[in-house]
């Protein structure tokens, strides 16, 4: 598998470094949401994983974590190939405070999807945390609140983010030699 690794990207002391960092920033916007008992986090599976759970322990809140399931690179896919598959909306977002967590900002088509969505389901608040945010033309521009790190238009794994299904282990964030890729 690390065979498989071109270059480390992002360093994983430099990802622990950075979720420290945002959770102290969530903590200081959405400490009175929480406190009123309407805060809820919505991790979009399966990418966030990694990234949600060493976010969420930075957090002394009260709130909510009900995942969604939505895809958009499918199998092999090194680009976002739009929605194709999605969970139903977690219950309870009408006037709540929603904390969108997602691995990767690419095309914007997931979060701005989510955005709609959630506002349509009666979400008092959408804001949105992702690890990662491609610097790419977008098809639909999302103002995300909290990003960790920008990084160039390259396809990326680990620490949740996979080609295949493989991959998610990678403690870092890394990019595959091409001969990886098929």
């Amino acid at each position: 598998m690390y065979g498989d690794i071109d270059r480390i990207l992002i360093d994983r002391d430099s990802i622990a470094d950075r979720v420290e960092q945002l959770g102290t920033q969530l903590v200081g916007d959405l400490g009175g949401v929480a406190d009123a008992g309407n805060l809820i986090v919505v991790p979009v599976m399966t990418g966030s994983l990694f990234f949600t759970a060493d976010l969420v322990r930075q957090l002394p809140l009260a709130f909510r974590i009900q995942p969604i399931t939505i895809s958009s690179y499918p199998g092999r896919s090194t680009s976002s190939q739009g929605i194709v598959d999605q969970s139903p909306l977690p219950p309870g977002i009408s006037g709540s405070t929603v904390l969108i967590v997602d691995d990767i900002l690419d095309s914007g088509r997931t979060l701005g999807h989510l955005d709609t969505m959630l506002r349509q389901a009666g979400a008092a608040d959408v804001r949105f945390c992702v690890l990662l945010r491609k610097d790419t033309a977008r098809a639909v521009e999302v103002d995300c609140n909290y990003v960790g790190f920008d990084i160039p238009e390259t396809f990326v794994v680990g620490y949740g983010l996979d080609y295949d299904g493989l991959y998610r282990n990678i403690p870092d964030i890394a990019v595959l030699r091409s001969s990886a890729i098929e």
